[in-house]
């Protein structure tokens, strides 16, 4: 199925830098936000394309909370791999740091599919590059030092977007991406308080519509840095408003955890029951104690640790919440409306030792290993700066452990039955 509209759109602004410059105005007046209205649907018919069906498709989610969210993420992915769920991978959802590691998926797959999404295949074109350029380089340090590119209309989430090019995504377009999955990369419009979508032949959110991407020139690593671009330390990305039906004003995106930063609102409704879920959390933990000492300063971000909080616990209760109802109604058949089958892992979470058999199977041929260096691998800074090779190796395997002991406990029936042919990655 192919992406339609009843009249092609004009082509898109790809780059912030040649977007319309911003009005103090833009957000108060927007139709959706600023003065307490609700949010309308643009009533627009462009949808995305869905991906090719296949026998019990899988659904991935991966969160934002920087390199550690993007390497746990891509040991997440390995398990897919092991298990031979990766090549039935039909959706992929992302926020932020999850958004580098979706985006390096994306990038590979072709490859990975020629390789048959062999578990060396995810450790020799995902994994190691990408461990390789983090532990060797500090992508913050390299922004900083390309800050003189600033000079002029680009920004530094155009910086952003240029190093993750070089790093990672081979200026590949959007457009260009494999449609055997659908991408979905989340950001977060300040216009309109929605999420914001790029994927591989749309682009948009619900109250301004969806633009082809077709002929944009687009990028990927535009739209992982968009999903990134941490509020503070990049400026919003802003976008040419004339592709988007119901557009009044520049759509201005950033870091898309500020609005989900789990990446589950795009594949979690009713039409998604039918895929197998496989969502991981690595995002930020609430902490005990006093967010520094100015006291305006620190009751600000101790109020927005709990907005962030609300937020991915909502939506993780929802979640299980579907989980629980699909349980209810056996392993097997039809997922009854409000149900779905799947997992859902945090780095923080604890499974009892004495679980049942699938899981002490599970941890006595692969033992638990969560923290490093004395520090628990939840609590992790939450950055794109330079990490150790052992750090990296630590957060791939505990993603790939959480993943293995997430199915041990709730689909026992997807791991092998002998797990002595599993071999883990490297730590």
């Amino acid at each position: 199925m192919t992406s339609s509209r009843h009249a092609p759109a004009p082509p898109a602004t790809a780059s912030a830098a040649t977007g319309p410059a911003v009005d103090p105005a833009w957000l108060v007046d927007s139709p959706a936000v600023g003065t307490g209205l609700v949010a309308r649907p643009c009533g627009d018919t462009l949808r995305p394309a869905e991906p090719p069906a296949t026998a019990h498709p899988v659904a991935l989610a991966l969160s934002g909370g920087g390199f550690r969210a993007t390497l746990a993420a891509l040991g997440f992915v390995r398990l897919l791999a092991d298990t031979g769920l990766l090549p039935r991978l039909r959706y992929s959802s992302s926020v932020s740091g999850g958004s580098v590691a979706n985006g390096c998926l994306a990038a590979a797959w072709p490859a990975l599919r020629r390789e048959h999404f062999a578990p060396q295949a995810v450790d020799d074109l995902v994994i190691a590059p990408l461990v390789e350029q983090v532990s060797s380089h500090s992508l913050k340090k390299a922004l900083l030092r390309g800050l003189w590119r600033t000079v002029g209309p680009r920004t530094r989430t155009d910086v952003l977007a240029g190093r993750l090019d070089e790093w990672f995504l081979q200026e590949i377009e959007l457009e260009r991406l494999d449609p055997q999955v659908r991408w979905i990369v989340n950001a977060a419009n300040l216009t309109t308080g929605v999420r914001f979508t790029f994927e591989r032949d749309v682009y948009g959110d619900y109250t301004i519509g969806l633009a082809p991407t077709a002929g944009t020139g687009l990028r990927l690593s535009r739209a992982v840095s968009a999903s990134a671009a941490v509020p503070g330390a990049f400026p919003p990305v802003v976008l040419d408003p004339s592709p988007f039906p119901c557009a009044t004003h520049p759509p201005a995106l950033l870091d898309g955890g500020t609005y989900d930063n789990t990446g589950l609102e795009a594949i979690d409704g009713d039409r998604y029951r039918h895929t197998f879920l496989c969502a991981l959390n690595a995002g930020g933990l609430l902490r005990p104690g006093v967010y520094g000492r100015v006291p305006v300063v620190r009751d600000l971000a101790r109020a927005n640790s709990l907005l962030y909080r609300q937020s991915t616990a909502l939506r993780t209760r929802s979640v299980v919440e579907r989980f629980e109802r699909a349980r209810a109604a056996g392993p097997d058949g039809e997922p009854p409306l409000g149900a779905r089958r799947g997992v859902l892992a945090q780095l923080s979470t604890d499974f009892p030792a004495d679980g049942p058999d699938a899981l002490r199977r599970w941890r006595t041929a692969f033992p638990e290993h969560r923290s490093f260096d004395g520090r628990d691998l939840a609590l992790v800074p939450t950055v794109f700066d330079r990490l150790d090779a052992g750090l990296c190796r630590a957060l791939v395997y505990r993603g790939w452990w959480l993943g293995g002991a997430c199915l041990a406990v709730y689909h026992p029936e997807v791991l092998p039955d002998d797990l002595t042919g599993l071999r883990p990655p490297r730590r």
